[in-house]
């Protein structure tokens, strides 16, 4: 049964890998990566960059409530289902649209899907394996880091072909990933299984009394935080390297390297949290990415630039994972899916200003360094409200209940 309960772990990783790649890497992250070839495809303003990178914000901050709605009604898994095949047709449509309009509603579409898919996927591989959250959530997030080091990849590799249309071509080879997950999904993954009725009475708690719980409040103001502040890096970093005179070439290794390092950040913080308590690896985290959000400040070089990406990268996507963790270590089983999709609410918020914001400060307040500066103000802040994490103190006495109540079904 222990066999078999790994092997299913790893299977449902792999695909929440392959999902969170297509649904964060390559409707989100990589479009900082593609920016610099689609503005100039597009002839963009960088307000104009920085709007749309909000309006996928936007798109999945105003669909959010209604997706977990959506997935408590509908199913995980067919809510999921339909959040990938959005995300798959805005890509599509990002490959063929010639202006900015177009461009405007296929991302808005992107951040919809996302909203349908990445929070749904999360709390069903919780749901399936709650002992491990910390270490399945980082598994899952490490598919960021794939995509990214893809799109660093293939962006650079395909505009260098051809520099009028390799951007589209780079969203059209991201929508033929995102239809492959999308029959992955059908296939392998299903909803897990049903709570008892007379268990859920027990342990059903009025969502306004975990939207007031001030713990999760406080991890919520972290998320935003880092929602806000990773964003604004992902979105503007490469541009910020060409326009400091790095190489077009040696810009797209580093965000190759970026993904490398990715991949292992989120499940090597996740089993460290499981272990050592989130509280302490949030606080070196959270110091981590506000140190290397300076140094291309302090050092627009080769050196500068590459010094940030080897930390940013060991660092961001384990940001993701001990947040995302920490959401739920202060509540019951039955009520991580609500803790969840409240504090992704203050991710999405974040998300949502993050890139007008920053788009401003570049465009008018003295470009690049300016931003920067703004998201490390931001990232001082988030460790403020990091020293005010407690580990949490049910955790053991979750884990004995875990144990007795999930053990008939945790392997799906």
């Amino acid at each position: 049964m222990e066999h078999k309960n790994q092997n299913n772990l790893f299977t449902y990783a792999l695909i929440g890998m392959l999902t969170t790649a297509v649904v964060l890497a390559f409707a989100r992250l990589s479009y900082g990566v593609i920016l610099p070839f689609m503005r100039d495809g597009l002839n963009l303003s960088y307000k104009e960059a920085g709007f749309l990178g909000t309006t996928t914000s936007f798109g999945y901050l105003s669909t959010l409530i209604f997706a977990g709605i959506l997935a408590s009604k509908w199913g995980s898994k067919r809510t999921v289902l339909l959040g990938i095949s959005l995300v798959t047709a805005g890509l599509a449509g990002l490959s063929l649209g010639n202006s900015y309009l177009l461009a405007f509603l296929f991302m808005l579409l992107l951040g919809i899907g996302t909203s349908f898919t990445f929070t749904p996927f999360i709390t069903l591989l919780v749901s399936w394996f709650p002992l491990k959250k910390g270490f399945v959530i980082g598994l899952t997030t490490s598919g960021a880091g794939i995509g990214i080091l893809f799109a660093g990849m293939i962006v650079p590799y395909l505009s260098s072909i051809n520099s009028e249309n390799g951007w589209r071509w780079a969203w059209g080879i991201y929508a033929a990933i995102g239809l492959l997950v999308v029959i992955l999904t059908m296939i392998f993954i299903k909803n897990p299984p049903a709570e008892p009725v007379s268990e859920k009475q027990q342990q059903k708690t009025p969502a306004k009394e975990i939207y007031k719980n001030p713990k999760v409040i406080n991890i919520g103001l972290i998320y935003g935080v880092v929602g806000l502040t990773y964003i604004v890096q992902v979105i503007f970093i490469m541009s910020y390297m060409i326009d400091a005179g790095i190489s077009v070439k040696f810009a797209g290794q580093l965000m190759a390297l970026n993904g490398v390092l990715s991949i292992f950040g989120g499940p090597f913080w996740g089993f460290v949290s499981d272990r050592f308590g989130r509280r302490k690896s949030l606080i070196l985290t959270m110091g981590l990415t506000m140190f290397s959000m300076l140094l291309p400040v302090l050092f627009p070089s080769q050196l500068g630039f590459t010094l940030h990406i080897i930390l940013m990268s060991s660092t961001s996507t384990g940001l993701f994972t001990l947040t995302q963790a920490a959401s739920m270590d202060h509540v019951k089983p039955s009520e991580m899916p609500i803790a969840f999709s409240y504090v992704t609410f203050y991710f999405a918020v974040g998300q949502l200003v993050g890139p007008a914001i920053a788009g401003w400060l570049i465009e008018d307040l003295g470009g690049f360094r300016t931003a920067f500066i703004f998201s490390t103000v931001c990232l001082a802040v988030g460790i403020i409200l990091t020293l005010k994490v407690k580990n949490a103190a049910q955790n053991e006495q979750v884990k004995i209940n875990l144990n007795t109540d999930l053990k008939e079904h945790i392997s799906p």
